[in-house]
């Protein structure tokens, strides 16, 4: 729901940005609501004569994945945590978090979507823009049609190779703490993935002219010859280098997503 001043134009949310510090208090405030409601009870304490989650103990589990002992408790800790803690520790929440229900067991799809909305209302204030995905994964917030494209589902029958392939590469991309090395890395598990399909790309996606398709310049030599140019691929002297890697990149990315659900969408076809 918009109150007054949004609605009326006084405040764009959109264009709200908040420091670390803010950001952590506006987490803490989201886990004490969450915690309130029983929903990190089977995280931190279990249920009955289930163990908790976080295995062996909540103190323990956040020391194996922090390697300190002083993030946890959350409450007395996280308003002082900087943005990899923060991160981290939101993922680990999400993960683990459960909605008790009226019949004594716990939801875990509800919860994680309940939580999921509340926290992305405030990542996307911090820095440009980020969001936990429905993963589990903090990533930079991409524009609106590339995160359509990644939240896309692929076709059922595809390979589950092939889906974790193109996960892999999505968290490789988004990470919030990607650089280009990790970019090129994600664009080149995309190339990999639409290697084996190459000989459909070439019998499905040819050059079309007045609704033929003709095979004289076959779309997929386009395909491959992106990478194979822009030194993606291959590390060769006569390839391209300088060029702005953060635009093109982003470009090749969506673009090779965007090719691989159009070859598995014509595949089943």
């Amino acid at each position: 729901m918009e109150f007054y001043s949004e609605r009326n134009g006084h405040i764009d949310t959109s264009e709200i940005k908040v420091s670390i510090k803010k950001l952590n208090i506006l987490f803490v405030d989201t886990f004490i609501y969450f915690y309130k409601k029983g929903y990190f009870r089977m995280a931190f304490e279990g249920h009955e004569n289930k163990s908790p989650l976080m295995i062996p103990s909540p103190k323990a589990y956040f020391f194996e994945h922090l390697g300190s002992f002083e993030f946890y408790p959350i409450d007395e800790n996280g308003w002082k945590y900087n943005k990899h803690t923060l991160f981290t520790v939101i993922e680990m929440l999400y993960l683990n978090i459960r909605k008790p229900d009226m019949f004594g067991t716990y939801v875990k799809d509800e919860a994680q979507e309940q939580f999921r909305d509340t926290i992305n209302k405030y990542l996307k204030c911090y820095e440009d823009g980020y969001e936990i995905t429905e993963k589990g994964w903090i990533s930079i917030l991409p524009e609106d049609g590339l995160r359509e494209l990644i939240r896309k589902d692929l076709p059922e029958e595809t390979e589950d190779e092939v889906t974790i392939q193109i996960e892999t590469s999505i968290k490789m991309f988004f990470n919030y703490s990607s650089n280009n090395e990790m970019k090129k890395k994600a664009i080149n598990i995309l190339v990999d993935v639409l290697e084996p399909l190459r000989d459909v790309v070439k019998e499905l996606v040819g050059e079309i002219v007045d609704g033929k398709k003709i095979k004289k310049q076959p779309h997929d030599a386009m395909i491959f010859g992106i990478v194979n140019a822009y030194r993606i691929r291959h590390n060769d002297v006569n390839q391209k280098d300088e060029y702005d890697k953060g635009i093109w990149y982003e470009w090749m990315f969506h673009y090779y997503l965007a090719t691989i659900h159009a070859v598995l969408r014509l595949k089943k076809k």
